[in-house]
């Protein structure tokens, strides 16, 4: 059926479509100079993105990023976004983007648009790899084969795809001659396959990098024990070298900061009570978040490496026999992935998995621990652990995937044991990581950190220094202890007494965590400023690290949870994480006094 195309509007729609990992994203970024995320994996683009194109001010076009698909007869989720999208005829020529290196499995797409009738021009993509691969592509014979103009291009280079652009907006391409394959992907593929060898040749048929390493990483044993070292190596050098260096660097110069701020207010005269509220309140609460900023940023950097790399996509492959008898397949590990930077975006990226998995995925997406969290361990780990930081800053994620598979069991086999559904994924090849892509990344995350820091704990950091001033009986507070915001926190002191921080400050300071989890930090430097070790034992640290790390998500976290699943599901969410909270919390703290009275 070909697409109801309007009569073409006074400003060209132009759609990336093409395979997963063929690029896509990468020419978007490219032409609108936007920030979308990129990885060298399928699933990173979960729904239509547009944008101005802004790369060239001679062309004025729309710009729409779609969503990976392999055919028009769509099976994900992100997959019938497409196709739903290039049923609607809402642009004016599709650019079909190819992967060069691996043209058979991208034409069945690009002969399934020709047999539409559709717009459609192809632009060949990583010529560049293509070209280092031995792989040689006639594209005037190609162009004639199939009927459409084609173009070669490097998205992540810019190379072609200034003439891309002007050959589909000077020339806009006429309706292609349907093939008249209709269902018949038997025909499709046969016709690809004599396209191509009249058209593309190999000078060098040896196994590729990336099939040779294959073979090794992706078999189960090895790749396991593999994730598992890379991710430890991370937090190595997050924690216990180059982060903790420069984080302690910083704080230092906070700290130089401070004192310097409340000496200027000083000689201008301000108030002692003012001064404290600027310099001990607000300043050094939100200077508690900042101080951790190079321990995100280098976290935020070695997870683009990998992704980039290439690897993510295979520890994805390799975790799907370890995740299936837990009610998730290996696709479910993306969503967890993008968990370990927000629980948002990871929540609306379950939209690409079968419906059953998404809800299975959804309740366990909450114990992934999320960059907001960060802060919180560091703080905790320099506090009472810095002799083993990386172990068990380690630990402490460790512990969260596997609350997170926990949760998918438990969930899973209340449904009657639901099987997992079988895995799609695309294993791309290995690239050296691209540092604009990284910049882009990294910078876009450490942005969204700062406005956080900006905003949400600036503003919470006002409220909690007015309440911790002030006594119930609205009278100024002589310490933290007697202020509005403990006697808050004593109300519920009991309980969690059994879990070794029952100080109604840090109570207040977790109730201020559901708008913010980093407000954590920053309340209890504003409550709390001789320190949490004036307060808490190991015991009573390890047991707030793993409560911090599982109760409730955030209010935006559970706005998307209320979206994807409704309000009540959202509901039993935020309970049903408190409970598993208490029951590993109170776990390990049993166990770490055990071991103290043992030692």
């Amino acid at each position: 059926m070909i697409p109801q195309q309007s009569s073409r509007p006074r400003t060209a729609t132009l759609a990336l479509a093409g395979n997963p990992n063929c690029g896509k994203t990468t020419l978007f970024n490219f032409l609108t100079k936007s920030g979308e995320a990129v990885g060298n994996r399928a699933g990173v683009t979960f729904e239509p993105k547009e944008a101005r194109m802004r790369r060239f001010g001679n062309f004025d076009a729309q710009i729409v990023d779609l969503p990976g698909i392999y055919s028009l007869y769509p099976y994900g989720n992100e997959e019938k976004a497409a196709e739903r999208y290039l049923k609607s005829g809402k642009y004016s020529t599709v650019i079909n983007i190819a992967d060069a290196t691996n043209l058979e499995r991208s034409l069945y797409l690009t002969l399934q648009l020709i047999d539409r009738g559709i717009r459609v021009v192809l632009a060949l993509n990583m010529m560049d790899e293509a070209e280092k691969e031995h792989l040689k592509i006639d594209i005037p014979a190609l162009s004639a084969a199939l009927g459409i103009p084609v173009y070669a291009i490097s998205a992540a280079h810019g190379t072609g795809v200034r003439e891309l652009i002007a050959g589909v907006l000077k020339e806009p391409p006429v309706p292609p001659r349907p093939f008249g394959y209709g269902t018949d992907s038997r025909a499709i593929h046969q016709t690809a396959g004599k396209i191509l060898r009249g058209t593309v040749r190999r000078e060098q048929k040896n196994p590729s990098f990336s099939d040779r390493l294959d073979r090794i990483i992706c078999r189960p044993f090895v790749g396991i024990p593999l994730f598992l070292a890379v991710v430890f190596l991370v937090f190595l050098l997050t924690f216990s070298s180059v982060g903790g260096y420069l984080t302690e660097q910083l704080e230092k110069l906070f700290s130089y900061l401070g004192s310097s701020l409340y000496e200027l207010l000083a000689r201008l005269g301000v108030s002692e009570g003012i001064r404290h509220f600027l310099t001990d309140g607000i300043f050094s609460g939100v200077a508690a978040v900042l101080s951790f900023m190079p321990q995100t940023a280098i976290l935020f950097l070695l997870l683009a490496l990998l992704e980039d790399s290439g690897y993510m996509a295979r520890a994805a492959f390799v975790m799907d026999s370890t995740l299936r008898p837990f009610g998730l397949s290996g696709k479910a590990f993306i969503p967890m992935l993008v968990g370990f930077g927000c629980t948002v975006p990871a929540v609306l990226s379950t939209t690409t998995l079968d419906e059953k998995e998404k809800e299975t995925a959804i309740f366990s997406l909450p114990f992934v621990p999320c960059s907001a969290r960060f802060p919180i361990f560091a703080m905790l780990i320099s506090t009472f652990f810095e002799k083993y930081a990386a172990l068990a800053a380690f630990s402490i994620y460790l512990l969260g995937i596997l609350a997170a598979v926990f949760s998918a069991f438990l969930h899973s086999r209340s449904k009657s044991g639901c099987p997992a559904p079988p895995l799609t994924i695309e294993l791309p090849k290995y690239r050296m990581p691209r540092i604009r892509n990284l910049m882009r990344e990294v910078g876009a995350k450490l942005k969204d950190f700062l406005i956080r820091a900006g905003t949400v704990v600036f503003l919470s950091c006002v409220v909690i220094s007015i309440l911790s001033s002030l006594s119930p009986d609205l009278t100024p507070a002589e310490n933290g202890e007697d202020s509005i915001l403990a006697a808050f926190g004593r109300l519920f002191s009991a309980p969690f007494a059994l879990l070794g921080f029952g100080d109604g400050r840090i109570l207040s300071a977790l109730a201020a965590g559901f708008f913010a989890k980093e407000s954590i930090v920053s309340t209890i430097e504003i409550l709390i400023p001789q320190g949490l070790s004036s307060v808490l034992s190991p015991a009573g640290a390890a047991s707030l690290a793993v409560f911090s790390l599982l109760y409730t998500p955030c209010a935006a976290t559970l706005s998307a949870i209320r979206k994807e699943l409704g309000g009540r599901k959202a509901l039993y969410t935020l309970f049903r994480c408190l409970l598993f909270a208490f029951a590993a919390s109170f776990l390990v703290y049993t166990i770490f006094r055990l071991f103290a009275w043992m030692a």
